[in-house]
């Protein structure tokens, strides 16, 4: 019976695992506050939470715990331990556990459920499972990149589904998929680089499959990755692919290579065909980027209202030149944190102390900066020496061990290998997200089981062969799962409720803002200081005293306990700024506070025009005229092109 039980599970955590790969790519929705990120990444904790709970079970059903004895775990939770060390310390201890608010990938959350997703693999799949593994990425890659392509010419099946019609123009002009497609991904720059992930394993597929008709079918599964690579435009997609290719040329090796020439070739003629019929913007861009002569247009609006694509890929000033200053900040952040960083995910606070001056000189000035563009330089800058030394020791970790350990599986091992560098290289001109994630870790994992020598120890505990023992410890473990998942569907309803609320124009959004508060696991002060704002403007706006004073009450005290919980965040800091400065019409203490708030703004981003501006408007509400000119002034020295500044110093 127990051994029935187990095998039981076995299917349902293999099912999760297919789920995991196939499906978190395809998830998107409007009902979430982000479109593409925040739906994948609570898919991911869900998932994770089952493999957590289905994995403890099969342990006690089986009376041993079985643990993956590798350097590659070892590494891994080495750099977890690092990212709970350095959660402990952040300038934001809530950013850095559930991730920053459109992201989530990225906070200690994340980290611990890809870990879990990562051993789950190890644990619970054997070699024939992590095959199917494989396979079942690249198709799923497939997939996406089938339902990418077609946005090319026009047809989009994202507005299809978000019920604007297949032709339907959905998107602002900055995500025009006839340019650059993006697909279920969310942005070109993070389909490429998941697409890079896949290609190296389609192509090992060709040469490892025995059958032609397979042959055939992962020649064309390749070649249609490779078109969807291409239609996003990605530079850094570009080089990752070259140099996933590259490796996965060198560590095959000759042998296999003429072995299996004729559909290599047939495969890199098709490439370079399909380069000359659709490389032409992509091509363009690389000269732009090596000539450094990119033409500039006029600038977007900033990511705060288009949350789906990043600020370096919607236009302005050369991304490339973007990416150096932001670097340079980044530099200086871990300068100043260099032991554990300012805190997983906490580079959106810590940039704008340090932010150079030479970014207000961008015409990108006024977008906000969650990530350092690129990935270990980020770890360096949130988790500081210890955790960007591990995270690169995770990395040369497995690529080492992918390299040295020979295996049956040798071609299907080495593509990994190459995947894996590839996308590495890709991310360093950007960022990882959930997709990408999910598909690295579930590559890495199948790769150690394919390894010849088994990378699995078991350690029998013998009092769980008692049967009450063993039945009691089911129940604690149901018990344990149930919670767990319990808090995953919590956060997916709080967030539903705080979209919702964020979308209502009316006094229901205060409900939907309760709603989404109460629900959440914790106290979150993005929630709290958003309800704050709108709180206060129905204070401002009702003709009741009564309520007034009610609705100012309850906004006070949200502020104060947003501000209490993340001092440090500027984004929590500006809002219940103007909370406080709407409330200032119902009573003196909220004007004063709302001065603190404004220049405490100047404190956390002391580079950036913005922050000025907004004490001046507040300075001047006050009639503080000399105060306010003082803060326009200090302004236009950061950006002497600044006509809001310009036209209120003219008014005063």
């Amino acid at each position: 019976m127990t051994e029935k039980a187990s095998i039981y599970l076995d299917k349902i955590l293999l099912g999760v695992f297919f789920a995991l790969i196939i499906i978190t790519p395809f998830l998107f929705s409007t009902r979430n506050t982000e479109l593409f990120e925040v739906p994948k990444m609570l898919f991911v904790y869900l998932m994770a939470a089952l493999v957590f709970t289905l994995t403890l079970a099969k342990f006690a059903l089986l009376g041993k715990i079985v643990i993956p004895k590798n350097i590659v775990v070892f590494v891994f939770l080495a750099f977890l331990i690092v990212q709970f060390i350095s959660t402990a310390t952040s300038i934001d201890r809530f950013t850095s556990i559930f991730g920053y608010p459109t992201r989530l990938n990225g906070g200690l959350l994340s980290q611990l459920s890809y870990f879990v997703i990562f051993t789950g693999i190890l644990i619970n799949i054997n070699r024939q499972q992590a095959k199917k593994l494989l396979v079942a990425f690249v198709v799923g890659a497939f997939a996406v990149s089938l339902w990418g392509i077609p946005s090319h010419f026009g047809l989009d099946f994202n507005c299809l589904a978000l019920n604007q019609g297949l032709f339907g123009n959905c998107w602002q002009k900055e995500f025009n998929p006839t340019l650059r497609i993006f697909s279920t991904l969310g942005q070109p720059n993070w389909l490429a680089s998941y697409l890079v992930l896949t290609l190296p394993v389609s192509m090992a597929l060709i040469l490892s499959s025995k059958k032609q008709q397979l042959k055939v079918f992962f020649s064309i599964v390749t070649i249609v990755i490779f078109w969807a690579l291409l239609l996003t435009n990605s530079r850094a997609g570009a080089l990752g692919a070259l140099t996933a290719t590259a490796a996965f040329l060198v560590l095959v090796g000759p042998k296999k290579i003429v072995e299996n020439l004729r559909p290599l070739g047939f495969i890199f003629l098709i490439f370079a065909l399909l380069t000359l019929a659709f490389g032409s913007t992509l091509t363009g861009r690389i000269t732009e980027s090596i000539t450094k002569n990119a033409p500039q247009v006029a600038p977007s609006e900033p990511a705060a209202q288009a949350p789906t694509q990043t600020a370096l890929a919607t236009g302005g000033t050369e991304s490339g030149q973007i990416r150096l200053i932001v670097w340079r900040g980044a530099v200086d952040i871990i300068k100043n944190y260099s032991l554990l960083g300012s805190g997983p995910e906490t580079f959106a606070y810590s940039y704008y102390f340090y932010r150079p001056f030479s970014h207000n000189q961008t015409t990108e000035w006024n977008f906000f900066y969650n990530k350092a563009h690129n990935e270990p330089l980020n770890y360096f800058a949130t988790t500081g020496i210890l955790g960007g030394s591990l995270y690169l020791g995770l990395a040369a970790a497995f690529i080492l061990t992918g390299i040295l350990t020979r295996s049956k599986n040798q071609v299907l091992v080495k593509s990994t290998t190459a995947a894996i560098t590839g996308y590495l290289t890709t991310i360093l001109f950007g960022f990882s997200t959930v997709s990408s994630q999910v598909g690295m870790f579930t590559l890495a994992a199948s790769a150690l089981v394919l390894l010849e020598k088994n990378p699995q120890k078991e350690l029998s505990f013998r009092f769980l062969k008692r049967n009450t023992v063993k039945n009691a410890s089911l129940i604690l473990i149901s018990v344990l799962g149930l919670f767990i998942i319990s808090q995953v569907l919590r956060l997916y309803l709080a967030d539903i409720s705080y979209e919702r609320a964020r979308n209502l124009q009316d006094s229901r959004s205060l409900t939907a803002f309760s709603n989404a508060i109460e629900i959440f696991p914790t106290i979150n002060p993005f929630m709290l200081s958003d309800s704050a704002y709108t709180t206060a403007l129905f204070a401002i706006s009702t003709e009741d005293k009564d309520t007034e004073t009610l609705l100012s009450a309850q906004a006070k005290l949200m502020a104060e306990k947003a501000l209490s919980n993340s001092p440090n965040n500027l984004i929590v800091n500006r809002r219940v700024a103007n909370a406080y400065f709407l409330l200032s019409d119902v009573d003196i203490e909220s004007g004063q506070k709302a001065l603190q708030v404004a220049t405490r703004q100047t404190q956390l981003a002391p580079t950036d025009p913005q922050s000025y501006l907004a004490l001046a408007k507040i300075q001047a509400g006050f009639e503080m005229r000399s105060e306010a000119k003082e803060s326009l002034n200090k302004a236009l020295s950061l950006k002497g092109e600044y006509p809001e500044a310009k036209q209120l110093l003219d008014q005063l």
